[in-house]
């Protein structure tokens, strides 16, 4: 065992998810205040801990099918690399490390209250409810407007509908990708993953283009509803353009190349994407800070 093994069991790589722990702190117009951003910065570094410990949980409950995938096989604990004890410790570990960030930081409860919801649901997926087909989709998903939620409540901003139903639209559009980049690769020949026999392609491209659908109407309603118009201004539906390209880009990675299978390397390493998503943070910073 070495470290490197310890830090890909942790996955520090996915800890970018935690971006949507910022969202609330940004859209909100708080970014310059320093006392803010303290809060927020410690409410995304405790979801870092917590994610990486639920990872933890789920390739200890996972191990054994592990070894049967294709690429999950890998995995430290599969591989036998990490000892089961060892994970426990590195668990236990974040979980501590997470709770005193909070509690140093005075988080508000409503952090602590979604903190644990997310613990409990990935609880769930990790023994069990992972097997059963789009329910698992919709708790994958809820990962991410977990922490769009926490956010807010580190900062105590109250977050508009608007800003929620697009998160969990955008989040299981991804989630759904990242099924049907699974099922075409074919990575659990073994069929350890029993939800994917609920799934076929053309069920999942369905979903997709539903949920893309469903993405862009939502986005365009909100950039033309009185809300968004008196709080951002009339140029706003500029943004939809970056909208409107990083959904199609996607469409395009997950149902023309067959991939999707991993969102955060989609994100880390798709040059379309990372400009899409950089001109549609700048866009929204221009509107709500200059």
């Amino acid at each position: 065992m070495n470290l490197s093994s310890i830090v890909t069991l942790v996955r520090p790589k996915q800890w970018v998810k935690n971006g949507f722990v910022f969202a609330p702190i940004f859209f909100s117009a708080q970014l310059t205040s320093i006392e803010v951003l303290k809060r927020i910065v410690v409410a995304s570094i405790c979801f870092c801990f917590i994610a990486s410990a639920v990872y933890v949980l789920n390739d200890l409950c996972d191990m054994e099918a592990d070894r049967l995938h294709a690429k999950k096989k890998a995995r430290p604990l599969a591989s036998g690399a990490v000892t089961p004890a060892v994970a426990i410790a590195i668990l236990v570990a974040l979980v501590a490390a997470a709770i005193a960030a909070a509690l140093l930081a005075a988080l508000p409860l409503g952090f602590y209250l979604l903190a644990g919801v997310y613990i409990a649901v990935n609880i769930g997926y990790s023994f069990g409810l992972k097997q059963i087909s789009v329910l698992e989709l919709v708790l994958v998903s809820s990962g991410f407007l977990i922490r769009l939620l926490a956010g807010g409540a580190a900062i105590s901003v109250e977050l508009s509908s608007w800003i929620i139903v697009a998160t969990a639209m955008i989040s299981l559009l991804l989630t759904i990708g990242k099924r049907r980049g699974d099922l075409v690769q074919n990575n659990d020949k073994t069929h350890q993953r029993k939800s994917l026999k609920g799934y076929t392609v053309p069920y999942l491209d369905a979903l997709l283009g539903a949920t893309a659908g469903g993405v862009m109407v939502v986005y365009l309603i909100f950039c033309t509803s009185d809300y968004a118009t008196k709080r951002y201004g009339p140029y706003l539906i500029i943004t939809s353009v970056f909208v409107g390209l990083g959904v199609m880009r996607y469409l395009q990675i997950v149902m023309v190349k067959g991939g999707g299978d991993s969102p955060t390397d989609l994100v880390l390493g798709d040059p379309f994407i990372i400009a899409v998503v950089a001109a549609f943070i700048g866009a929204f910073a221009l509107l709500i800070y200059i």
